[in-house]
């Protein structure tokens, strides 16, 4: 099939993948729960002759798809997360969600149905191409762990994957465009915990007390001039201190105060070197009001590195797809973060790209809001660029 003729294809699966994208929003389901996606992805897969893999995680799947054209044996995966946010919805839509207190708020039930679209639409064309396609659909990016069980079940292996690719819903671009950014693209996360022990007592006492919350705030804002007096301006990172915990009763100096929070960057020199410097403040300040701190650290993903390679990939097929000056290049690096960074640890190349989700008299909220929803215009679009990327690189 001719790259120009994609977009056409996928447009007559509109109504499939918006169908599909709908029943997902309306069952959503959190990280590690996602059991009735699986089972939908399941049934679609099998339904136009994509092969299952088996997976040791139970919320995932992976489909294979075995090219039938001349060429090299090249294994490409694609990947789309499944899962939703703890985030009540406000949208009045008649396919709202049904699980209270849960809702696609990040537009992971639009990924799930491009990738499906993809999939129908290479299932059929494999003469058009050779080597194998894997279609990987992943629990848990929202907590960030999801890619990393994933590998773990050896998803990447048997065939080992050479080229990944993802895609994500963009609301500040326009339908009918693709986003793409080489290099460095999204921040590590990593997450902190500093527990503060003092000793407690009557709050009209506090000289009798060694007050764990005076610990806690001058914690507070010595950890905010790590990031501006002890890093490089030019280094980009971010931390947030978004919990604080102590204390119950008006009147009574708790024994322990408690802060959480997390780290953002995008070089990993700059991610260690701050690890050390939380660990010194978190340390000694509390010290200094005779309070005794402890750093628990979490690791969670490193920064998004986009292939600069397959980044012209995506652009020449996104172009070819969708038309002249369709690709626009990204404005800079986010300190949001993706596990799929997880993946490209492991393969040799791979990128994320963004399809636009802005769209004429279709007003589309934030990512991570509670009136969120997908611009289902959008669909074809990722549709027929993720199933283009396979057919130009792996085609005759």
């Amino acid at each position: 099939m001719n790259l120009r003729d994609l977009m056409r294809k996928a447009e007559t699966l509109s109504d499939y993948m918006t169908a599909l994208r709908r029943r997902i929003h309306q069952n959503p389901e959190l990280g590690f729960y996602e059991k009735e996606t699986c089972a939908l992805v399941r049934k679609e897969l099998s339904s136009c002759g994509v092969v299952l893999a088996p997976l040791e995680v139970e919320a995932g799947v992976v489909g294979l798809l075995q090219g039938r054209g001349p060429g090299p044996g090249t294994v490409t995966a694609l990947r789309a997360d499944m899962d939703a946010l703890p985030i009540p919805e406000k949208t009045g839509l008649p396919y709202a969600s049904r699980n209270p207190g849960v809702m696609h708020a990040c537009g992971h039930d639009g990924h799930v149905a491009m990738l499906l679209g993809a999939a129908r639409i290479l299932s059929e064309t494999v003469d058009a191409f050779s080597g194998t396609v894997k279609f990987l659909f992943q629990p848990a990016e929202e907590l960030l762990t999801g890619a990393r069980k994933m590998i773990e079940s050896n998803c990447l292996k048997n065939p080992q994957v050479d080229r990944l690719v993802a895609v994500h819903g963009w609301p500040d671009m326009e339908v009918g465009k693709i986003g793409v950014y080489p290099g460095p693209y999204m921040a590590s996360a990593d997450r902190f915990e500093i527990s503060i022990q003092g000793a407690g007592g009557h709050g009209g006492y506090p000289h009798r007390t060694r007050d764990p919350i005076i610990a806690a705030a001058h914690t507070v804002l010595a950890l905010q001039s790590i990031i501006s007096r002890e890093t490089d301006p030019l280094d980009q990172a971010v931390l947030s201190v978004c919990t604080v915990s102590a204390g119950n009763a008006f009147n009574v100096i708790p024994d322990q105060a408690v802060l959480g929070g997390t780290v953002r960057c995008l070089e990993g020199r700059v991610r260690a070197d701050l690890h050390k410097k939380i660990r010194r403040v978190a340390e000694s300040t509390p010290r200094a009001v005779g309070c005794e701190g402890r750093l628990d650290w979490t690791e969670l993903v490193g920064p998004l590195v986009n292939d600069p390679e397959t980044i012209r990939m995506i652009s020449e097929v996104g172009e070819a797809v969708l038309g002249d000056g369709s690709v626009e290049r990204l404005p800079g690096p986010v300190m949001g973060s993706e596990d799929f960074a997880a993946y490209l640890e492991h393969v040799p190349r791979g990128a994320l790209f963004r399809v636009g989700l802005k769209g004429a008299g279709c007003e589309v909220k934030p990512l991570h809001q509670s009136g969120f929803d997908f611009n289902d215009d959008a669909l074809p679009d990722g549709a027929s660029v993720l199933a283009g990327f396979v057919l130009h690189f792996h085609g005759s």
